[in-house]
């Protein structure tokens, strides 16, 4: 068991206080001069540099400068992706295919080959159409004819032998 004089000088040290009239204990107690000689070990060991005035505020500005850095480049990236995008939909869109001719030969190990040079129209210029053409286009009374049901109030003829023929039976 301590005495209590060796507690005081414990205490005292671990204060950072004088030991002023427990010195002479300290000097003849070895436990003591051990605990005494403890700050000046800690006191010789070696530490880290202190990093100075100003660290934190330097390494801010250098995260922000990486920071800005990095959105640049991912503006730049992304305007040039961006603008690749723009030229390739600009080909697809203004790209003309090539007219084939009606009538085409054979398939051989090549490519098809038409049997009638392909030419090419222009659409703002009219094209000669054949008159029977035209007269049959405008007997058939086009607009009339886009309309997807039949008008059921003009139907004038029972629809009975009809059915007969669908179902294949002759009619009574």
């Amino acid at each position: 068991m301590s005495e209590p004089t060796c507690e005081l000088v414990a205490e005292r040290i671990a204060l950072g206080e004088p030991l002023a009239e427990l010195d002479a204990h300290a000097t003849s107690c070895a436990r003591c001069m051990r605990l005494a000689s403890l700050p000046a070990k800690l006191g010789a060991t070696g530490h880290a540099a202190d990093p100075g005035i100003g660290f934190s505020s330097r390494v801010t500005a250098g995260a922000q400068h990486r920071i800005a850095t990095r959105r640049r480049t991912r503006i730049a990236a992304i305007s040039a992706v961006s603008v690749a995008a723009a030229a390739a939909m600009a080909l697809v869109i203004t790209h003309q295919p090539e007219e084939r001719g009606v009538a085409f030969t054979m398939p051989t190990l090549d490519k098809y080959k038409p049997a009638v040079a392909p030419t090419r129209h222009d659409p703002w210029k009219p094209r000669e159409v054949d008159p029977d053409v035209r007269a049959l286009v405008h007997l058939a009374n086009v607009d009339r004819e886009l309309h997807f049901s039949a008008n059921w109030g003009r139907i004038e003829k029972p629809l009975r032998p009809y059915k007969a023929v669908l179902e294949g039976k002759e009619e009574p």
